[in-house]
Order: structure tokens, then sequence, then C-alpha cells
């Protein structure tokens, strides 16, 4: 019988593929997804995967994205941004395509922030593809949307626990982190490879000023703000289970090939499954101790 669990998907850019090697390591232990709570990488491959897509399908449509030119595809032209998400759209259209929130197999919500009012907004329903563009919308990157101005929901909230815990708060939530570095790995030592993601015309632009330095600093900062956010919201969220996919040394938007992250979300995710069998066990302890104190009333 499988063992069910509410996930919440962390942001990180690229380091998102990971989540594919946690979901194929607990499909392959026989837990099932009871809900899936994402915010901004995370609320990309979470929402493919509620649509009920399996994560090798999902992983041969990333290799692809790279291959034809990935983010290069589409210039930003609206709001202000870096990168357009036409090439985005075109990819996610196979698996998102007119598809609505409520209507998804697995239970999903996905986390964005709106500029006009500075709070978070958690996006229940609605139409997925919109949804997952207004989550992934790094401000200045990727454009903004709506009328309330939304963009990445990591902003507030990098791990979504409260917002998985909420589908069922007697079933254990796993989290996953993204943001952790090999050992003797820093901050500095991340690279902003813009030849694989920024347009031909912009590169021409950046390569005659100082703004290749510049993204570079606004990369690690974003990191160093997102780490220590992360830090404290998962301190207050107490997640059951904390996985931490070793994929920190990944730039946000490096071309990468997809093997190398998920297989690092797999073994991370192996490595916790004893964590999440003592998490079962308290649960059950819990509900048994419930019971009986009832029992006696």
């Amino acid at each position: 019988m499988s063992r069910e669990i509410n996930l919440a998907l962390g942001g990180g850019g690229v380091r998102g593929i990971a989540h594919l090697g946690v979901v194929q390591c607990l499909m392959d232990n026989g837990y099932k997804i009871n809900g899936i709570a994402g915010t901004s990488a995370g609320g990309l491959f979470g929402a493919i995967i509620a649509a009920g897509h399996q994560p090798a399908d999902i992983a041969k449509v990333v290799n692809k994205f790279f291959g034809d030119g990935g983010f290069r595809s589409g210039v930003g032209q609206q709001n202000f941004s870096l990168l357009g998400t036409s090439g985005l759209i075109n990819a996610l259209g196979p698996f998102l395509k007119d598809k609505q929130i409520a209507d998804l197999p697995i239970p999903f919500v996905v986390t964005a922030v709106s500029l006009k009012t500075g709070q978070e907004i958690i996006l229940r329903d609605g139409d997925v593809m919109q949804a997952v563009l207004s989550t992934i919308a790094i401000p200045g990157i990727f454009p903004s949307q709506g009328d309330e101005i939304l963009v990445d929901g990591g902003i507030m909230d990098p791990v979504p626990v409260d917002s998985a815990r909420a589908f069922d708060t007697s079933l254990p939530v796993v989290a996953i982190l993204l943001h952790r570095r090999p050992a003797g790995f820093d901050l500095v030592d991340v690279k902003v490879p813009l030849q694989d993601s920024v347009p031909d015309p912009i590169i021409k632009t950046i390569a005659k000023t100082r703004l290749g330095e510049l993204m570079r600093h606004l990369t690690v900062t974003i990191d160093v703000v997102s780490n220590k956010l992360s830090d404290l919201r998962i301190e207050l969220s107490q997640p059951d289970v904390l996985v931490e996919p070793e994929v920190g040394h990944f730039s946000l938007l490096q071309k990468v090939e997809s093997k190398p992250l998920i297989d690092e979300g797999y073994r991370a995710m192996e490595a916790s499954l004893e964590d999440l069998d003592k998490a079962f066990s308290l649960i059950s302890s819990f509900k048994r101790i419930t019971k009986y104190g009832r029992a006696r009333d």
C-alpha cells in the first residue's frame, strides 16, 4: 500500500531539474503524492508533475529546450525584462496548454508575489501556464504577469511548506531546498553564462558595458538573500522531511544536461527515506495517542 505525502518544491532556476529525481525516487519507493505546492522553478516542474507526466518524459523536453536555444528564444520586450518567455511557452505547451489548476490529477498550488500590493499570492485556480509564468518571473529577467504585476514567488517564500501542509495536515510534508553547494565552493565562483541564456543582440550590448559583471553580482546577491530567507522559513514552517540536493553550484539560467541534476535529486531523496519513514512513524503514533485520548473521554 502506497503512503501519501505532500511536496513543497523550492525555487532555483535550472536547479529545479533536481525535483524530477526527487519525484522519481519517491515513486520508485512506493510513495504517492497527495498535493504539490511550488514556487519559481518548483512551481514550473511541480505543475508538469501535477498534470500527470513522468519525470523521464519531462527530462527529454528539458534537454530539447536547451538544445534548441532555451532561454535565448525570445527577447524580453514587456515589463522591462531581459528575457522573454516564448521559448518556455513552446516547451511547456505539450504539458500545460489549456489546462486549469483545478483540473490537474494531483492537487496543486503555486505562489507568486504581487508588486502592486507587496503580498504573497497563492494561485489555487485558473490557467496553469499563466500561473507558471507568474511564479518564475524573476524581476528584471522574465516579464511580470497581469494587473497585479506578479513576480517570482521565491521572493517571499523560497520553499512553500505551509501551502503544502494545507492540502492535508495529517500527511508529512517533504520540502526540497535547492541551495546546498559542494564543500569548498564559494558563491563568488558562480558563473553567469550569458551566451547560454541571452540573445545575441543583448550579448553584444552587454559586451560593451560592465553589465555582465553586474549580472554576476546580482545572481550571487539573489543566492545570498534566498539562502538566508530559506533558512528562516524552514525554521518557522518545520517540514517533516527536508531534502537538500547538492546543486547550489549551478547558476540560475545555466545551460545544463538534465541527468546530473536528476541523479543528484534522486540521491538526496534516497538519503532522506529513513527520515521519511520516521515521520510516518511519528504521525502514526500521534494518531494512536489522539484516538486513545478520545476513547477515554
